[in-house]
């Protein structure tokens, strides 16, 4: 009924050519090897980094940070990571217009817009760093000036 049914004659003949077919090959797979890529030149070994350390003139930061001014007046900040000493250039903050400053008592509380939600962090009055210091100034002369204004 629309079904092709071989002949055991016709079976027979074509299992006997896939036989032959995977005796002639059979030799060929076992003996072929993987293609060796061509020998590629040595490249030279990788200079190491110089070792990293931190100047036992560094003042340590509440913050775990120890920071450093060379001789040429470059600052930097060293800490420590598990993977060793990182050193990174003291850059000032690139603004300050952009956080909100909040007095608490003899803290002050920062939020800043991040691209993951705000950053908020609280830090003493006596221990703020440059750019918290601007803004603290910075809302204290706003809040100055709305109180003359009123």
């Amino acid at each position: 009924m629309g079904q092709a049914i071989l002949s055991a004659a016709a079976f027979q003949a074509a299992r006997r050519c896939v036989a032959l077919a995977a005796l002639l090959l059979l030799p060929h797979l076992a003996t072929a090897q993987e293609p060796q890529p061509a020998a590629a030149p040595q490249p030279a070994p990788a200079k190491e980094a110089p070792k990293i350390e931190i100047p036992a003139v560094a003042v340590k930061s509440a913050d775990g940070f120890y920071r450093y001014t060379g001789p040429t007046g470059k600052k930097w900040i060293y800490r420590k990571t598990p993977f060793g000493i990182a050193r990174t250039e003291d850059k000032p903050a690139e603004s300050s217009e952009d956080v909100k400053v909040t007095e608490d008592g003899d803290s002050i509380r920062f939020e800043r817009p991040s691209p993951f939600g705000a950053y908020k962090w609280e830090r003493k009055k006596t221990e703020l760093n440059e750019m918290e210091r601007a803004a603290w100034d910075r809302e204290k002369a706003r809040a100055a000036k709305q109180d003359i204004a009123k």
